[in-house]
C-alpha cells in the first residue's frame, strides 16, 4: 500500500487515526495494540504471508534482547548478541542475495525469490535494538511496545531507521497517545508537503529517466546529461517526499521521528553529503561498521606501538589503515546493501574514494595551513564546492540507477558527447519502438525543451529554497533541532491562509494519483 494512493489516504489512514484516538480514551495499551494491528494490516496489503516473517523476526529479536539484558557476564552477552546479529544477517542475505548470486553463477538456474518489502529496514532497526541492549542504552520495552517500535507503518518500509533510545521514552509516555494539535497539525502539513514532492515533482520525471536508461547508447550529450540530472532530482524528491510523509504520519499519531533528509544537494563536501542524505542510515553505518572497524585497527596499531593520534594521520601509511580501510569497508558494504548487482558495488566504491579524498584533503589542509586559520568560504567558494560535490554524486547515481555496469558506462559515454551534442532524432525512434507511442521529432524537441525548463526550476528550488523542516520552523515534528528558514513569511503557522494553501496542494496531489509510481527506496 503506497502513501500516495486512494486506498491509503481515503480508507486506511482515516480508519487508523479514528481507531487510534478512540482507543486513547481507554488506556495506552489499547492504542498500542490498535496501531500494531494497523501496521501489520498495512504490511499484509503487499504480501500477507510475509507478515509471519516479520512476526517471527520480532519474537526472535525481542527474546534475544531480553536474554542479553538479564545476563550480566560480558562473555555471555557478547555470545548471544553475535548469534542474534548473525541470524538477522543470514535472513536478510538469504532473501536479498541468495537468488541473484546463484543466477549470476549459473544463469540457467532462473531462481527467483520474492524480497519481503522493507526487510532491510526492519532488520537494521532490530540489529540496532540488539546493540542498545548489549550496551544497556535506551528504554527497556515490553513486547507490545517493542512490536510497535518495529512495525509502526510510517517507517516500516523505507525508514528512517530508529533507535530505542530515541523512541523508547515516547512509547512509554501516556501523552503520546492523546490527540494533540501541536503534533497533529504540523504532522498533517509535513505529510502533504512530502506527498506533493513525490506526486507533483518526482513521479513526472520517471518516464523521462526510464526512456534515457532504456537505450543510453543513443543519447546525445545534452540528452544524456538531462537524464542523469533528472534522475538525481527524481531520487531527491522521491526520497525527500517519503521522509517528509513518514515524519508527518508519525506526528499525526503523536510521535516524533529523527531527521532523515536535510537538503543533501546543498552539501559542500561528500562528508557533509552523507551527513545530510539518509541521515539515519549514515549514523547506523558509522555506529555498526565504521567505528568498530576503526577502533579495531587503532587497537592493533597501539599494540604494535604505532601512533594513533590525529597528528599521525598525516603519515600516508597511518591514514591508509585508520581512515581509508574503514571507509572502503563501510561504503563497500553500504553499496552492496543497496542491491546484488555489481553496479551497486561500484556506487559504494566511488563514494569510498570520494570520502577518502575528502578526508585526505582536510588533513592536508590542516597540516599546511594550520588549525587556527579560518576557512575561506565566500559565496563563490561555496558555489564551486557545492557544484563539485553534486557532480561527484551525479556520477555515482548513474551506477545507482543503471541496470548493469555496461548500461551505466554507455550513458556516461553518451554524456561525454561521442554521439553528438544536440537533441537527437533517434529519441523519437526509441519512444516509438519501446513504448509504442508514435511521435515526431518536433514533438520530441518540444518535450525536451519542457523537460529542460522543469529541471532548471527544480534545481533552483533545491539550491535556493528552504527545505520542508525549515518551512515548518518551530513546529517541525522531528527530534533534531532544525533552524527555521530565512524567509519569515514562508514559515508555516496554524492560520487559515496556510490551511487553504495546504488543502490546495493536497487536492492537486490527489488529482495526480493516477500516474503515481512506487517509492524508489522500496526496492531496498
Amino acid at each position: 500500500m503506497l502513501f500516495n494512493s486512494y486506498q491509503f489516504l481515503l480508507v486506511f489512514l482515516p480508519i487508523s487515526l479514528f481507531g487510534y484516538f478512540l482507543a486513547a480514551k481507554t488506556t495506552p495499551s489499547v492504542s498500542i495494540l490498535w496501531l500494531v494491528l494497523c501496521s501489520l494490516a498495512f504490511y499484509a496489503n503487499w504480501n500477507p504471508p510475509f507478515v509471519l516473517l516479520i512476526l517471527a523476526s520480532i519474537a526472535f529479536n525481542f527474546a534475544m534482547g531480553e536474554i542479553i539484558a538479564v545476563n550480566s557476564p560480558d562473555r555471555t552477552r557478547t555470545a548471544v548478541f553475535r548469534v542474534a546479529v548473525a541470524a538477522n544477517l543470514l535472513c536478510l542475505g538469504g532473501f536479498k542475495y541468495f537468488a541473484p548470486t546463484l543466477n549470476f553463477i549459473n544463469p540457467g538456474a532462473h531462481l527467483s525469490i520474492i524480497l519481503p518489502l522493507g526487510i532491510s529496514f526492519f532488520t537494521f532497526t532490530q540489529i540496532g535494538f540488539l546493540v542498545d541492549r548489549r550496551d544497556n542504552v535506551g528504554e527497556r520495552l515490553n513486547l507490545s511496545r517493542y512490536s510497535l517500535f518495529v512495525t509502526f507503518f510510517p517507517h516500516l518500509i523505507a525508514g528512517p531507521i530508529l533507535h530505542v533510545r530515541e523512541m523508547g521514552p515516547q512509547l512509554k509516555a501516556t501523552a503520546t497517545y492523546k490527540l494533540r494539535a501541536e503534533t497533529f497539525a504540523p504532522g498533517l502539513t509535513m505529510f502533504v508537503i512530502g506527498l506533493a514532492k513525490k506526486v507533483l515533482v518526482a513521479d513526472p520525471l520517471a518516464d523521462m529517466v526510464s526512456t534515457g536508461y532504456l537505450q543510453p547508447e543513443l543519447m546525445s550529450f545534452v540528452s544524456a546529461w538531462m537524464v542523469i540530472i533528472a534522475y538525481s532530482i527524481q531520487l531527491y524528491f522521491d526520497f525527500s517526499g517519503y521522509s517528509d510523509m513518514a515524519i508527518g504520519l508519525a506526528g499525526m499519531f503523536g510521535f516524533r521521528f529523527p531527521l532523515n533528509f536535510n537538503s543533501p544537494f546543498k552539501s559542500r563536501s561528500i562528508i557533509e553529503f552523507w551527513q545530510r542524505w539518509h541521515v539515519t542510515l549514515s549514523r547506523y553505518l558509522a555506529l555498526l561498521l565504521y567505528n568498530p572497524m576503526a577502533m579495531w585497527i587503532a587497537r592493533r596499531r597501539a599494540a604494535s606501538e604505532k601512533k594513533i593520534s590525529p597528528k599521525a594521520l598525516a603519515n600516508p601509511a597511518a591514514f591508509a589503515s585508520m581512515i581509508a580501510v574503514p571507509t572502503f569497508y563501510t561504503m563497500g558494504l553500504a553499496g552492496i546493501w543497496h542491491g546484488a548487482g555489481l553496479q551497486y558495488a561500484v556506487f559504494g566504491m566511488l563514494h569510498a574514494i570520494y570520502l577518502t579524498i575528502n578526508h585526505a584533503w582536510r588533513i592536508y589542509r590542516k597540516a599546511r595551513i594550520g588549525h587556527s586559520a579560518p576557512e575561506q568560504d565566500g559565496i563563490f567558494s561555496q558555489a564551486w564546492k557545492v557544484a563539485l560535490t553534486y557532480l561527484a554524486v551525479l556520477l555515482s547515481f548513474v551506477f545507482f540507477r543503471a541496470g548493469s555496469i555496461p548500461n551505466a558506462l554507455a550513458l556516461l559515454a553518451s554524456a561525454s558527447g561521442i554521439h553528438g551534442f544536440g537533441f537527437p532524432p533517434p529519441v523519437a525512434d526509441i519512444i516509438q519502438q519501446k513504448l509504442g507511442i508514435a511521435v515526431t521529432a518536433f514533438m520530441v524537441h518540444k518535450q525536451q525543451a519542457y523537460d529542460f525548463l522543469r529541471i532548471v526550476i527544480c534545481l533552483i528550488v533545491i539550491w535556493a529554497a528552504p527545505n520542508s523542516q525549515q518551512l515548518m520552523g518551530a513546529f517541525a515534528p522531528v527530534l533534531d533541532d532544525v533552524p527555521p528558514g530565512p524567509w519569515r513569511w514562508l514559515r508555516w503557522r496554524p492560520t487559515l491562509p496556510w490551511a487553504f494553501a495546504v488543502s490546495l496542494v493536497l487536492w492537486l496531489s490527489i488529482l495526480c494519483f493516477n500516474q503515481t509510481k512506487t517509492f524508489l527506496y522500496y526496492q531496498f
